[in-house]
């Protein structure tokens, strides 16, 4: 399970190196690549990038939805076919490509974050902004109570 978060810089070819700890994980479940795809998250744009075992997982669960379903359509058009497959270099980077940058806004200054079985890249200044908003909804007194937690 992937745990955090963690600030990173993109170079100037499109290359990002993946916090330790996620490598880390990568590398005991012998994972030398990526999927890397658009999310959409209340407005702003982010990456999902997924372990190859948990997009397995995430392919497996979709072929049991009904394929001529419009939301299912729509899931598999935008997000599984707009992932891309991203080898881990020896130095624990990975190449974004260059479609992906732009949906999300990527510039220099970035922060991935945790999601349990995956995690997201995000530009930091978004980040910060939609982090703000999560604080806002966790204040409220019903929350948790709503979330059922």
């Amino acid at each position: 399970m992937f745990s955090g978060r963690f600030d990173h810089a993109i170079d100037e070819k499109g290359r990002v190196s993946i916090p330790a700890r996620f490598r880390e994980i990568l590398q005991r479940e012998n994972h030398d690549r990526l999927y890397i795809t658009n999310f959409p998250y209340n407005g702003e744009h982010c990456l999902a990038l997924y372990p190859p075992s948990q997009w397995d997982t995430l392919n497996a669960t979709l072929s049991t939805k009904p394929r001529f379903d419009p939301r299912v359509q729509a899931f598999q058009t935008f997000f599984i076919g707009g992932a891309h497959e991203v080898p881990v270099d020896k130095q624990g980077r990975i190449l974004i490509p260059t479609n992906l940058l732009k949906f999300a806004h990527l510039d220099r200054e970035v922060t991935f974050s945790a999601m349990q079985d995956h995690f997201q890249l995000w530009d930091r200044k978004i980040l910060e902004k939609v982090l703000k908003a999560a604080e806002e909804k966790i204040n409220d007194p019903e929350f948790f109570t709503k979330l059922g937690l």
